[in-house]
């Protein structure tokens, strides 16, 4: 049967598949793979910019975490200020007091309110005053 076969026939007909599918792999299956090359290259990028964003949010959390800490300093340092104001101020208010400034001055010039203004200048008003009455009440 071998010998029976048109050969040139047969050899033209492999020769047209080879051929055809040849043309079939560099016109259709090239491309494809190219392309799915692409998309594994995008795909390893993405991969990489999605490790970037996981770094990229620890370091987000930290400063964040660095900024809670250095705010929360920030308020211990200022109620100590705050603190040191308002003693120094008491101070200078208490000397203002002995000279014999009024009240509405000491409220104007020390922050301190109305009661506060009374009680130092109660408490500290005028030494001349003070003084006098300390002679007038122990004569």
């Amino acid at each position: 049967m071998i010998e029976t076969l048109p050969w040139p026939q047969v050899l033209l007909g492999l020769a047209a598949a080879l051929s055809i599918l040849i043309i079939y792999d560099i016109a259709y299956v090239w491309p494809l793979c190219r392309r799915l090359a692409a998309a594994n290259e995008r795909c390893r990028v993405l991969e990489q910019g999605m490790g970037a964003a996981a770094q990229l949010s620890e370091r987000i959390a930290d400063v964040e975490n660095r900024s809670r800490e250095h705010w929360s300093q920030l308020g211990e340092r200022l109620g100590q200020l705050e603190l040191m104001t308002d003693a120094r101020s008491y101070e200078q208010a208490i000397g203002f007091a002995e000279q014999g400034e009024q009240a509405e001055r000491l409220m104007s010039c020390f922050g301190l309110t109305e009661g506060e203004a009374d009680l130092v200048k109660l408490l500290h008003g005028d030494k001349d005053r003070n003084e006098r009455e300390r002679r007038n009440g122990t004569s």
